[in-house]
């Protein structure tokens, strides 16, 4: 029974063969037509969109300070106050520095009368005086000049001891000094002070006068004025405070104006010029600002050359400290560029594009130019009027048919 049942098997797998065999052959698969999305290649004008960012800052700012120290007495203005230069802004207690000023005033005074009395020279009285005073020492002289030759003659003659002698001579010289002392004083009198008494009274009083003219000027330093036109856009102390030379009172800053330095990367500074127009936007209000500097030096650590815009800012509603977005629009070289999705790229420079010829995908190796947003500059492998296939480029095979998905390639 087992025999008949393996030779019955074998019988079936024959015939099945044999059947397979006169078959007539299977016909080939017909290819997929892939749907794509196809343009023509035109030549174009790089346009490039430069986005940056900045902070606002006022147009002129300054941290304003005391030059001296002392205990503020009044802080007159508040933030959001407009002020204009040299206006007060606030005073510090000048008690001290007035004294100073009167002290230096009166140093003035006394050193100017004792310049005019040398300068003009003694009085007419000062002069008589000294005359009179000649003249009584004189009479003095004469007087002991007659006692001395009678006493001298008296003491060859033994008649008066040499103590007496003695004391004649020597009254004798007394008054002889008198005299020239008395006509000395004369001299002075009516000659007047010597030349380098007088520069020495003349420098003493200009120092005076310097010395008052520094103390009037640090006791005008106890009002604090403003450097510039603007607003105060903070107060940093309080009345009562005591503050040293130079501790910040006041952040003024010319907010009419704003500017902001916008960091441009290196390579693209050549497109930038003074005077051109640039689009701010803070938070969706559009402004033009206006190309005022370009920094001469480039920044060591981001690579970027500093560009100032300033732009206008009437109505103080955009604010120091805020952040804006300038935006630029570059023009550059024509060329063909196509999208970046339409190139494929196997590294070390190998890319290809698949172009549409007759139906079919055609693989095109290309070579990349610049990189301009989301296109590639193409210098060689296609040209104008060639029709490229922009999507469906990573489902395709060289010699695949394609069809254009939605009418006709633009």
């Amino acid at each position: 029974m087992k025999t008949k049942w393996l030779y019955s098997l074998l019988i079936l797998g024959l015939l099945a063969t044999t059947a397979c065999n006169n078959q007539e052959p299977a016909t080939e698969a017909v290819a997929e037509v892939k749907k794509v999305e196809l343009v023509t290649v035109k030549e174009e004008q790089a346009v490039k969109v430069t986005e940056l960012s900045g902070t606002l800052q006022p147009l002129e700012e300054a941290l304003v300070s005391f030059e001296v120290g002392g205990r503020i007495t009044e802080l007159a203005k508040n933030e959001g106050d407009t002020v204009r230069a040299g206006d007060v802004l606030a005073r510090l207690d000048s008690n001290d520095y007035s004294l100073q000023v009167a002290a230096a005033s009166a140093t003035v005074q006394q050193t100017g009368a004792t310049l005019s009395k040398v300068n003009n020279g003694a009085r007419e009285q000062e002069v008589t005086q000294a005359r009179l005073l000649v003249d009584k020492a004189t009479i003095a002289y004469e007087k002991a000049q007659d006692d001395f030759k009678r006493i001298e003659r008296l003491y060859q003659e033994k008649a008066i001891s040499q103590s007496e002698y003695e004391n004649a001579q020597n009254y004798l010289n007394v008054t002889q000094k008198d005299l020239q002392n008395a006509q000395q004083a004369l001299s002075l009198v009516t000659q007047g002070a010597r030349e380098e008494d007088k520069e020495l009274s003349r420098a003493t009083y200009n120092q005076a006068v310097i010395s008052k003219e520094l103390a009037a000027s640090t006791l005008a330093k106890t009002q604090l004025r403003s450097p510039l036109d603007g607003t105060i856009i903070a107060k940093l102390t309080s009345e009562g405070s005591l503050v040293g030379v130079g501790s910040p009172v006041y952040r003024v800053g010319e907010i009419s104006t704003l500017k902001v330095v916008l960091p441009v990367p290196d390579r693209e500074i050549f497109a930038w010029k003074e005077g051109e127009t640039v689009s701010l936007d803070l938070y969706g209000q559009m402004r033009e600002g206006k190309v005022v500097k370009i920094y001469p030096a480039t920044n060591q650590s981001t690579g970027t050359i500093g560009v100032e815009v300033q732009v206008a800012n009437e109505k103080h509603d955009w604010f120091a400290g805020q952040v804006v977005k300038a935006t630029k629009t570059v023009t550059g070289k024509a060329g063909l560029y196509i999208p970046v999705e339409a190139v494929l790229s196997r590294g070390q420079g190998e890319a290809h594009v698949f172009l549409n010829n007759g139906g079919k995908a055609v693989k095109t190796p290309v070579t990349i130019g610049e990189i301009n947003s989301n296109k590639l500059e193409i210098t060689s492998g296609i040209k104008e009027g060639d029709q490229l296939v922009v999507k469906g480029v990573d489902r395709l095979f060289d010699g695949d048919p394609i069809e254009a998905a939605g009418g006709q390639p633009q």
